[in-house]
């Protein structure tokens, strides 16, 4: 399939893959992720990218990552870039950044969102889209709030849980004054209250100490994206996603994603082979696999070749590149 741009903005820390249709976040749980790890610290790290009506119908996107993650609960400590990724394909996010990193209600899960009360506790009004469903065919709802808070308040050793900012301020959830809204009282305000469910995850996978710790460690048997976890290889060091017939938003173009653990040493040459589609790449490698994918669309030969593995770039430069052929297992 054709390459599938994508814009990586260091301000907004997400990759919007318009392929997929989905919101990928890029931010990982440590200081090593794929985002620190290119060096830039304040610049935007941009590659070209398409409209939707630009790219093609069907086909695997083959998206180089650092790791198969250890577990797909991105609350636990050893989550990674890899599994938020994986999250935001496949669980819901109820807000996403614009392009100057302000939050906006994400209309496929959430019809709006309010503050309706600041004194005594100030308090939030969600209004959940009614369309939106688990893929067990559950709506979400007030009870996957609540698990989620109980999990991640802080309140209780046994779950291993990595942080409980925000949710630790919250006093009690329950349903709201309307059909499809959820009601959360804060003990103390909150601020960055939208910040909070981000990714939400089903009441099955919060409800108590075992199903938050072993639940979601290897699989995620109920989501609610325009994707589904599919398969984890630990012989090939991917995992896969399918487009999930279940979604109620508008249907990803993509078939599969595929993200496979490939060494940024590597990179350049499984994009010049065609063995990837989309790579973090230092900044130099990015500008040279795009000047080659270009001359291939002309059938011509890029004037340069692209350097040696792991050869460095200009200091301090960091992007993503993306690289034209038929995407495949």
């Amino acid at each position: 399939m054709p390459a599938v741009p994508a814009i990586d903005t260091v301000a907004r820390r997400y990759v919007a893959v318009l392929a997929a249709g989905a919101l990928l976040p890029l931010a990982g749980c440590s200081s090593t992720t794929e985002d620190s790890a290119g060096g830039a610290t304040g610049a935007a790290r941009d590659v070209p990218t398409a409209s939707r009506a630009q790219v093609a119908e069907g086909g695997t996107l083959r998206w180089a990552v650092d790791s198969v993650p250890q577990t797909f609960n991105t609350y636990q400590p050893d989550a990674d870039a890899t599994t938020d990724r994986v999250a935001g394909a496949t669980l819901p996010s109820l807000f996403t950044l614009d392009e100057k990193a302000r939050p906006q209600a994400n209309k496929d899960y959430l019809v709006s969102a309010k503050v309706t009360a600041s004194k005594p506790r100030q308090t939030v009004v969600y209004k959940l889209n009614p369309k939106a469903k688990w893929n067990d065919g559950r709506s979400l709802g007030a009870k996957d709030f609540v698990a989620q808070w109980k999990a991640l308040n802080g309140r209780h050793g046994a779950y291993w849980s990595a942080r409980n900012a925000g949710y630790n301020r919250i006093a009690k959830i329950g349903k709201g004054p309307g059909a499809h809204q959820v009601k959360v009282v804060f003990g103390k305000p909150y601020a960055d209250w939208q910040s909070l469910f981000a990714p939400l995850y089903p009441k099955s996978a919060m409800r108590g100490p075992h199903a938050f710790n072993q639940g979601s460690r290897k699989k995620l048997p109920v989501s609610a994206g325009p994707f589904k976890l599919s398969r984890v290889s630990k012989a090939s060091r991917s995992v896969s996603l399918v487009r999930d017939p279940a979604w109620w938003g508008e249907r990803a173009k993509l078939d599969r994603i595929r993200l496979k653990a490939v060494p940024r040493a590597k990179r350049a040459a499984a994009l010049e082979g065609h063995k990837l589609d989309l790579a973090e790449v230092d900044g130099g490698v990015a500008q040279l696999v795009s000047a080659a994918n270009a001359s291939s669309k002309n059938g011509d030969q890029a004037d340069k070749q692209l350097p040696q593995r792991g050869a460095p770039s200009a200091p301090g430069e960091a992007g993503h590149a993306a690289r034209g052929g038929e995407g495949g297992e």
